[in-house]
């Protein structure tokens, strides 16, 4: 698609913009480490509206649990709901939340800013150095030190700034880099996504799950598999495919149950053989993605809720990168459905099945 040329020219004039901002703001005194004996409260910005942006934070979240197990860290985010993901988190304690029209409300602005500054941080990290809405709360929040990548597009008076050298090739993993900050090793390339869901929860996400497969023909050796179909545009996948899946599934296995999980943007099932759930409670559904033998979908937030919680996750990826936003996990797997037909994935799906342990 051709780029209109008003576009061309906003996004050069935003260019020049930024690199003459931040050359004003320019300062020797930006350093590249910290002394983490120093921190003990955190903030975290990162207003973003995406659920699996903000599960990509938890790596970062409980390596500094690790490695400053006194340091409390509180959260600017942008969905409410994603946010309380955070929350059990045992080193997370408030998690803030902007709503995308607040600049349009000066009153709920107000209040947003004095929640801001009210509380005293050691350091505020800003996640994303080239979103403006990240640097102005930055620059809103009150706080000692503050830190970033560092970025041509940054216009915050940042203390500290670190060089993003790519060690990380997954998403979820790309944050780690800012342990640097600490003058810390950085962990392994293989740390998971990691929500810690509680013992109560998990109970909870068993008993609907029986409540579900009760007065069905379903006992309690079937194979249950949590089907999420939405995706963000050409990601998504079709629901004649999914349909042609599960027929192909049934063919090979008549005790495998599907159950349907509907969300605000898939409101009915997808036939009427399969069983349905919903739950607005993230941590919940995540927690019954864990508790299913296979959780299945596209590339989209639930999948990387599901790895997060450690559910048995198979990705069908047909656009996106699988190295940078696959699953995690050993006993998860992401596969390439481009040129395979529904019927070639649900072998690939009963295999996966059958290898739980």
């Amino acid at each position: 698609m051709k780029i209109p040329l008003h576009t061309k020219l906003r996004r050069l004039f935003r260019a020049y913009l930024y690199k003459a901002i931040s050359f004003l703001i320019k300062s020797d005194k930006v350093k590249s480490t910290l002394d983490k004996n120093e921190i003990k409260r955190i903030i975290i910005v990162r207003p973003n509206y995406r659920i699996g942006n903000l599960i990509f934070l938890t790596p970062l979240i409980n390596e500094i649990a690790k490695e400053l197990p006194e340091a409390k860290v509180d959260l600017v985010v942008g969905m409410k709901l994603a946010g309380d993901i955070l929350k059990e988190l045992p080193n997370v304690g408030e998690v803030m939340s902007i709503d995308r029209k607040l600049l349009a409300h000066p009153l709920d602005l107000y209040h947003f800013i004095k929640e801001a500054r009210q509380t005293q941080y050691d350091l505020a990290i800003n996640i994303s150095s080239g979103s403006l809405s990240s640097q102005i709360v930055t620059m809103l929040v009150n706080a000692r030190y503050k830190a970033s990548f560092k970025s041509e597009r940054n216009v915050t008076k940042l203390t500290h700034a670190i060089s993003k050298e790519g060690i990380y090739r997954h998403s979820g993993h790309q944050t780690l880099e800012l342990l640097k900050l600490f003058d810390m090793p950085l962990p392994a390339k293989d740390t998971p996504l990691d929500i810690k869901l509680t013992d109560e929860e998990i109970k909870h996400a068993q008993e609907e799950l029986k409540h579900l497969l009760k007065n069905t023909q379903f006992d309690e050796n079937a194979k249950v598999i949590a089907l999420f179909r939405n995706a963000r545009f050409d990601k998504k996948i079709s629901d004649e495919w999914w349909n042609e899946w599960y027929k192909e599934i049934k063919n090979i296995d008549q005790n495998i149950v599907v159950v349907d999980i509907l969300s605000p943007d898939i409101l009915t099932k997808l036939n009427d053989d399969v069983l349905e759930y919903s739950n607005k409670n993230l941590r919940a559904l995540g927690a019954f993605f864990h508790v299913c033998d296979a959780y299945v979908s596209a590339d989209t937030g639930p999948l990387h809720l599901a790895s997060a919680s450690d559910a048995r996750v198979l990705a069908f990826f047909n656009k996106t990168n699988a190295e940078v936003y696959g699953t995690l996990g050993e006993k998860s797997k992401t596969v390439d459905i481009n040129g395979r037909s529904p019927k070639e994935l649900a072998y690939v799906t009963t295999e996966f099945l059958e290898q739980r342990v």
